[in-house]
């Protein structure tokens, strides 16, 4: 009789465990294609600078979270509204993250509340500088 009990409570325990491993499963797989939906886009927004301010454009095209990698096209008015494109490191998570170089400067990017906000490390001008950014994505694109 007892080991009928513990039987069954084992068998109750083993199918609570696997419900629980496939709910957990599809609620990151959702929240990763949400957030997916929710980062693929036209970013524009305005770099803060001590002594000068210029917009930015981040388009990502697609993100391929197998390999966690972003295709994007980046433009900066400092560079001359030249189209950059870029694979950039992605990151999922609650705050997605993007990271990329481009000429030798460091791009990062974290989604927070809908808001891409990004920090720049590098050169600007031959002076090395460190500026920030909030992006808010283009609603037309």
């Amino acid at each position: 009789m007892d080991t009928r009990k513990t039987s069954a409570i084992a068998f109750i325990g083993i199918l609570i465990t696997a419900w629980l491993m496939v709910f957990v499963t599809q609620v990151e797989a959702d929240t990763s294609d949400e957030q997916q939906q929710t980062l693929i886009g036209e970013w524009r927004g305005v770099w803060e600078g001590r002594f000068y301010q210029h917009s930015a454009i981040l388009i990502i095209h697609e993100i391929d979270t197998a390999r966690a990698k972003a295709r994007c096209t980046y433009t900066d008015a400092h560079l001359g509204e030249k189209k950059y494109p870029v694979l950039a490191d992605f990151t999922p998570g609650p705050d997605p993250k993007l990271e990329f170089k481009l000429e030798g400067n460091e791009f990062n990017f974290v989604l927070k509340k809908s808001v891409l906000q990004g920090a720049f490390k590098g050169y600007r001008s031959g002076v090395y500088m460190k500026s920030s950014i909030k992006m808010e994505k283009d609603p037309k694109k």
